[in-house]
């Protein structure tokens, strides 16, 4: 549909509609090229870390005793769940405040939640 979209307005004589057209496509190209990187980076650091916190869920205490299989599991469940709930607002909040002041926040985030992952106290990580 869009490749029908170009020959059309490049069959219709109108030259500078397709110099716009190019201009748009290589500033968007721009853009993918500044922010892919910087996404992906982040998304593969969240996905590589997911195997290694069973053992930090179960490395806490909880009354004095290592944490349980339920308990780590219950925590999985809460941590998609918040994501799933949250998620929409995050992305609502990111385009009011820019996406950069979004990144950044989550960078931040991310970087206090992984400090908080070499406390032995389970209460630390909520």
């Amino acid at each position: 549909l869009a490749a029908t979209a170009v020959a059309a307005k490049a069959a219709s004589g109108d030259p500078k509609a397709v110099t716009e057209d190019d201009e748009a496509s290589k500033a968007a190209k721009a853009l993918a090229r500044r922010f892919l990187p910087v996404f992906w980076l982040l998304r593969m650091a969240d996905w590589l870390q997911g195997p290694y916190f069973y053992e930090v869920y179960a490395s806490k205490m909880v009354g004095g005793k290592p944490a349980s299989l339920e308990l780590v599991s219950r925590l999985f469940l809460a941590g998609f769940g918040a994501t799933a709930l949250l998620g929409p607002t995050v992305g609502r909040l990111a385009d009011s405040f820019g996406r950069k002041k979004g990144t950044l926040a989550y960078a931040g985030l991310y970087a206090a939640a992984a400090l908080s992952t070499k406390s032995p106290a389970l209460a630390v990580l909520f």
